[in-house]
């Protein structure tokens, strides 16, 4: 997937624009993308959590403007990653509207499609197969109908980012949004990471 993006993300605080013009990059090549960062990632967390200067609602609307011009070049039926290598949870609700769509019986879906999800009382259903069985060309035949999760994924507009960058991390090997914001919070936010392995820590509080 080749598409250009520009985004001119204000930090928080200041009067300054973060611009550039960089390729979403290619689904099928996250993996490696995300494995190569690995330590960096793992030191971007902790500089963005500890060091940025920046308080949680800050990156929050840090990360909602960044993500608005994101997904304007982003293609979901282009890449249909998180459809092979998530499996979404279903509430009883969501499993009658997706049996009803279907024209069958809830214990029909159950058996041909779910299985008990672990630890969840609220969406006690996960859906056992990868990539999705209703997946189709890149496509999901339930759009209209598809669970609160494949809805929501991949949480980017959620509140507390911040305190929910593990999962983000687990995401960057699935979703190119995330890679690319993840990315361009790193920049927008003053992080730098040393060819040593080391970040030169300059965050947007000292400038």
């Amino acid at each position: 997937m080749r598409r250009y993006m520009s985004t001119g993300a204000a930090l928080p605080g200041t009067k300054r624009d973060v611009s550039c013009e960089r390729m979403i990059p290619d689904p099928a090549k996250l993996p490696q993308l995300a494995k190569k960062r690995q330590d960096e990632n793992y030191r971007f967390r902790d500089f963005l959590k500890h060091h940025s200067g920046l308080g949680s609602e800050e990156v929050d609307r840090l990360v909602q403007q960044i993500s608005a011009e994101v997904w304007k070049r982003v293609d979901c039926t282009e890449c249909g990653n998180c459809c092979r290598e998530v499996s979404p949870t279903l509430n009883e609700n969501e499993v009658t509207d997706l049996a009803c769509h279907l024209g069958i019986n809830n214990a029909d879906l159950i058996s041909k499609y779910l299985r008990p999800a672990e630890k969840s009382e609220e969406s006690p259903w996960l859906m056992r197969q990868k990539p999705c069985p209703l997946l189709r060309d890149n496509r999901c035949s339930v759009y209209e109908h598809r669970p609160g999760n494949c809805r929501a994924y991949p949480y980017l507009d959620q509140p507390d980012f911040v305190f929910r960058t593990w999962s983000m991390m687990d995401r960057l090997s699935v979703c190119p949004a995330v890679f690319e914001v993840w990315e361009q919070l790193k920049r927008a936010t003053g992080f730098r990471f040393g060819a040593g392995g080391t970040n030169n820590v300059r965050s947007i509080a000292n400038r």
